[in-house]
């Protein structure tokens, strides 16, 4: 043990008496008949990691993460920003939440230091991306949260045993079916009136048809798929969520960014403003928005609050 944690040893399951490894502080979780995609996926983001070596990443710069001037990783800290300042969510301190797909574990590490009880999933226990990435932000940080090997379609947790589960950019990696699949599994291991957080799903658009979504990762066998936002919407409605879908700040007349007029404002600048303010105000006007940037423009992610019902309802 170091700190309390278990760096090496086993656990076993007390209904079944199936005893599995924990190494490095990672338990694994793998179902036994774990498909060969997700084997290819998880040796590609080995190679993967190689090349982000390669490129000049250290552990300096995941420790950066998100807030590094990228636009990939811009959209992932306004992600989790939004996410924090919405405060119907709940999102206290004592809470435990499930992140899937944890890769560069990030969100987990920002997660843990806000006070929450984290649990990492993700399928690659290696260091750069994935789980063992965690050692770095625990001594960084000063932070601490459990790291599970598992698949997202199979959850190798309990019924009810998380308040939230953070999904960011990961669903996408599920062929169709899985994906049905997945949305049931975060039902189950939600507690009743838990929340899953999705953000930053990509989605097809007609200026980004994406027909082969998985060759720009093709080397690293990354198991990509894209869908319409409501493919989404479909997954997470069938496995009985109540969905709420969420405005990213990403496009900026969505975000809490304050417009404000001076004597150095131009008229066109004041129209620009005018428009947003009644697009703020008006649902039809955000949605017809939100349509264009997804379906048209292809400039906005899929994002969702997906919310078990309470007992009873």
């Amino acid at each position: 043990m170091s700190g309390g944690e278990i760096r090496e040893g086993r656990v076993s399951c007390a209904t079944c008496g199936e005893a599995r490894p924990v190494t490095a502080g990672i338990v694994d979780l793998m179902p036994p008949d774990v498909p060969e995609f997700v084997r290819a996926e998880s040796l590609g983001l080995d190679r993967f990691a190689a090349t982000m070596r390669a490129d000049g990443w250290t552990r300096e710069t995941v420790l950066e993460l998100p807030y590094r001037r990228d636009g990939y990783w811009e959209a992932q800290a306004a992600a989790m920003d939004q996410t924090l300042q919405t405060r119907e969510l709940g999102l206290a301190a004592g809470k435990t939440i499930l992140d899937v797909g944890s890769n560069t574990c990030w969100a987990s590490a920002l997660l843990a230091g806000r006070g929450l009880n984290v649990t990492a999933l993700d399928i690659n226990p290696g260091e750069m991306q994935g789980l063992r990435t965690a050692d770095w932000w625990f001594e960084q940080n000063g932070v601490y949260f459990d790291r599970v090997l598992g698949v997202m379609f199979d959850l190798p947790f309990a019924h009810a045993s998380f308040d939230f589960v953070w999904c960011c950019g990961v669903l996408h990696h599920n062929h169709r079916s899985n994906l049905y699949r997945t949305m049931r599994e975060v039902r189950r291991v939600l507690k009743p009136g838990g929340s899953a957080i999705v953000v930053n799903e990509p989605c097809r658009s007609l200026r980004h048809v994406k027909l082969r979504p998985g060759r720009e990762v093709e080397q690293y066998e990354g198991h990509e798929h894209v869908y319409q936002p409501a493919t989404y919407l479909r997954a997470a409605r069938r496995a009985d969520l109540r969905v709420k879908i969420v405005y990213p700040w990403t496009v900026r007349m969505f975000g809490p960014f304050a417009f404000e007029l001076s004597d150095e404002t131009t008229i066109r600048r004041a129209a620009w403003m005018f428009i947003v303010h009644v697009v703020r105000r008006v649902p039809a006007l955000r949605r017809t928005v939100l349509a264009y940037k997804q379906f048209v423009h292809g400039r906005a992610a899929v994002n969702l609050i997906a919310t078990r019902p309470e007992v009873g309802a």
